[in-house]
């Protein structure tokens, strides 16, 4: 468990690793992956869209990283470390796709960060297109790319939206920057690659991370709900799938795309699970990275929050809980009550000081944030 926690410790240090001075390296991966959905929608290219996201994180988590040896930590490090060498030298045709995934995520979030306020969605596109972002090679290539572009487009708000959990109505954490939607996907997707690698799941993985990828995206239009928001889990589920198919409606796999999602929500399948428990405990994992930066308020602090009107959670203060990650641990563990390896894995995260697993935490434990 230690060697996957020091693999997810390095992917979310690119939660806080500037790209700019606004968005984080994996609010820029993000954008990267969207496009590659988007493109495989509407050109069928890429077809292994696993594969280019997996490169686009690992590419990223070494670069940042450049001591950090992959196959002495994961069993599948090696292969790992082949798919982000050939990432960095564009080895292939997987490799040049990345890389224009990055370059376009790039353009269009400048493009919309200037523009997007002054210019109509139509007129932002034809500016893409000025610009030289989307070539137009034959006639019907105008309405795809257009496609492109609107789901990417509706997808840069997650760049944009907080994670409700840390909020001022809700934990309050301690920070100048909090956890941004997009940067939630990218630790999904990570903490699935980890988990992957070093058991034998029987699952098929790469539906797995293009189940992740895209499984906020109804978060576009209604938000991200907590359960302590006073919406029943079935109003959420009707909700959130109306918002998932209207995102959606732009792309030609757009059905494709949404049984995916429902598929997810129904946590039925194998797949499914691994991905949902992947979801949940990723936002665990964060709650304790924030404890272990000391920037969970105590619990004596917490008149504002929404999270202590519950009956469940007064019950675990009055038992003994004395941290914010204590009520999201004793929350969240009879989810994994199942399966014994995520369990196990909440059990080491909690024994655990996370923050020594992270380069770009200082010693007093703030963010450092740097280029």
């Amino acid at each position: 468990m230690k060697d996957i926690l020091i693999f997810y410790i390095k992917a979310n240090d690119l939660k806080n690793i500037m790209a700019d001075g606004k968005y984080s390296v994996a609010d820029n991966l993000y954008g990267s992956i969207i496009l590659a959905v988007a493109f495989n929608s509407e050109f069928g290219k890429p077809k292994d869209i696993s594969k280019i996201i997996r490169m686009l994180i690992l590419s990223e988590i070494s670069l940042k990283n450049p001591n950090l040896e992959l196959n002495k930590i994961l069993r599948k490090g090696k292969r790992f470390e082949r798919e982000a060498f050939e990432y960095h030298f564009l080895q292939s045709e997987d490799t040049k796709d990345a890389f224009r995934f990055r370059i376009t995520d790039f353009s269009l979030t400048k493009l919309i960060d200037e523009k997007g306020d002054s210019l109509s969605f139509e007129n932002l596109y034809k500016e893409a297109l000025n610009l030289g972002i989307f070539k137009i090679i034959h006639k019907e290539d105008y309405e795809k790319y257009k496609k492109i572009f609107k789901f990417y487009y509706l997808n840069y708000r997650l760049k944009n939206k907080l994670r409700p959990g840390w909020d001022k109505k809700h934990w309050n954490v301690k920070s100048d920057r909090i956890e941004h939607i997009s940067e939630h996907v990218i630790g999904t997707i990570a903490l699935a690659i980890a988990m992957d690698s070093e058991f034998d799941f029987n699952v098929d993985i790469d539906k797995i991370i293009e189940m992740l990828a895209i499984h906020e995206v109804g978060k576009i239009l209604i938000g991200d709900i907590t359960p302590f928001d006073g919406i029943t889990k079935e109003q959420k589920k009707d909700i959130e799938h109306q918002a998932v198919e209207d995102v959606l409606e732009c792309l030609t796999n757009k059905n494709y795309l949404t049984d995916l999602i429902f598929e997810f929500d129904e946590h039925q399948t194998d797949e499914s699970l691994f991905s949902y428990y992947c979801d949940k405990i990723e936002a665990d994992i964060q709650a304790k990275v924030y404890q272990d930066m000391g920037m969970q308020n105590p619990l004596d602090e917490q008149q504002n929050n929404v999270v202590f009107k519950s009956d469940r959670v007064k019950q675990m203060v009055e038992n003994g809980a004395q941290t914010a990650f204590d009520i999201w641990y004793l929350w969240d563990k009879p989810i994994y009550e199942d399966n014994i390896i995520f369990s196990t894995l909440l059990d080491c995260v909690n024994d655990t000081d996370l923050t020594k697993f992270s380069s770009i935490v200082q010693k007093d434990k703030q963010i450092k944030l740097t280029k």
